[in-house]
C-alpha cells in the first residue's frame, strides 16, 4: 500500500523530471517567455493519455509488473502537474502565472473533467494490480482523453507559437517526431487490448493502422518525403537516432505481427513489446532534442 508520504514524494519526483525537460531544451534556455514551455508540456499530455491506458492494461495482465506500475504512477502525476501548471502556472516548469484566454481555459476544463473520470480508476489499479474492472474504465476513456488533449495542445500552440521562430519544414519534422511518442504508447495499449481480449477487434484494427503510421513516419524522417515537404535526416546524429529506432522497431513489429495474426504470445513476448515501446519513447526524446538542436543552429 502506498503511503501519503510516498505518494507526495513520487509526485515531487515527477515534477522534478518534468522541470528538467525545460532545463535540457536548447530552444528555451535563458528565455523569459513561457510560451515554448506551455506548448511543450501541453503536447506531452497526448502521450500521457495513452501511457496511462497502456500501463494499466499491462499491469492488470501481469506484464512487466514493476515497470508498468512505475509508468502508470508517473503518468498520473505528470497529468495532474501539467494540467494544474497550464491553468495556474508553475515556476518550476517555467510557466509563469495563470492562463487567461477563455478558449484555452475551456479546453483545460474539458480535459480535466474527462481526466477526473479516469483518475480514481488509476489510483485503484495502482492500489490493486489485478483490478481489471478499473483498468477497463481507464481503457474506455483513453481515446476521449486523447482527443481532448490534442485539442488543448493545438489551441495552446496556436496561441503561443511565434511564426518566425521555425521554418515550416522544420516545424513539420518536430511535429512528426513528437507524434511518434504518443504512437508508441498507443501501440502498447492496442496490443494489450488484443492479448487481454478487451476491445480486441477494435484494438487489432487500431494497432494495424498505428503501426503503419509509425513505420512510415520513421522512414519519412530518415529518407525524406519531398511531396509532403518532409526533409531527409539532416545530420549524422539524427540519422543515427533514426537507425536505432528503426532497428528496434523491426523487433517490435515482428512480435506485433504475430499478435495481429492470432498467435498466442508468451509472457516474454508481451514484456518485450511493452518494454521495447517504452525504449522507443526514450529514444524519440533524444531524436526530438537533436532536431531542436539542428533547427536552432539553422535558425541562428
Amino acid at each position: 500500500m502506498t503511503t501519503v508520504g510516498q505518494a507526495l514524494g513520487d509526485r515531487a519526483e515527477a515534477e522534478r523530471r518534468l522541470a528538467a525537460i525545460h532545463d535540457a531544451d536548447i530552444l528555451t534556455i535563458g528565455e523569459e517567455s513561457d510560451g515554448a514551455d506551455r506548448i511543450r508540456y501541453s503536447e506531452r499530455l497526448s502521450m500521457l493519455t495513452q501511457r496511462v491506458a497502456a500501463a494499466s492494461c499491462s499491469l492488470t495482465s501481469d506484464v512487466a509488473i514493476e515497470e508498468s506500475h512505475f509508468h502508470l504512477e508517473e503518468a498520473m502525476h505528470e497529468m495532474d502537474i501539467i494540467l494544474e501548471a497550464l491553468r495556474v502556472g508553475n515556476e518550476k516548469l517555467h510557466i509563469f502565472g495563470p492562463e487567461k484566454r477563455k478558449r484555452t481555459l475551456h479546453d483545460i476544463d474539458e480535459l480535466e473533467e474527462e481526466w477526473k473520470e479516469t483518475h480514481g480508476a488509476v489510483e485503484a489499479v495502482l492500489a490493486d494490480g489485478h483490478d481489471v474492472d478499473n483498468a477497463h474504465i481507464i481503457d474506455d476513456h483513453n481515446l476521449s482523453l486523447l482527443k481532448k488533449a490534442q485539442v488543448l495542445a493545438s489551441d495552446i500552440s496556436g496561441q503561443y507559437s511565434h511564426p518566425y521562430e521555425l521554418t515550416q519544414s522544420h516545424a513539420m519534422l518536430l511535429s512528426i517526431a513528437g507524434r511518434q511518442r504518443m504512437l508508441t504508447q498507443k501501440m502498447a495499449k492496442d496490443a494489450c487490448e488484443v492479448w487481454t481480449g478487451y476491445h480486441a477487434e477494435d484494438g487489432r484494427a487500431d494497432l494495424i493502422e498505428t503501426m503503419s503510421i509509425y513505420e512510415n513516419s520513421l522512414n519519412a524522417l530518415l529518407n525524406g518525403m519531398p511531396a509532403a515537404g518532409i526533409l531527409a535526416a539532416p545530420t549524422p546524429q539524427i540519422q543515427e537516432d533514426l537507425h536505432i529506432l528503426l532497428d528496434r522497431w523491426a523487433i517490435i513489429k515482428a512480435n506485433l505481427v504475430k499478435l495481429i495474426d492470432g498467435e498466442t504470445l508468451d509472457m516474454d513476448q508481451k514484456y518485450e513489446i511493452f518494454h521495447d515501446l517504452n525504449l522507443e519513447l526514450d529514444d524519440l526524446e533524444h531524436l526530438i532534442h537533436d532536431y531542436k538542436e539542428f533547427t536552432e543552429a539553422h535558425h541562428t
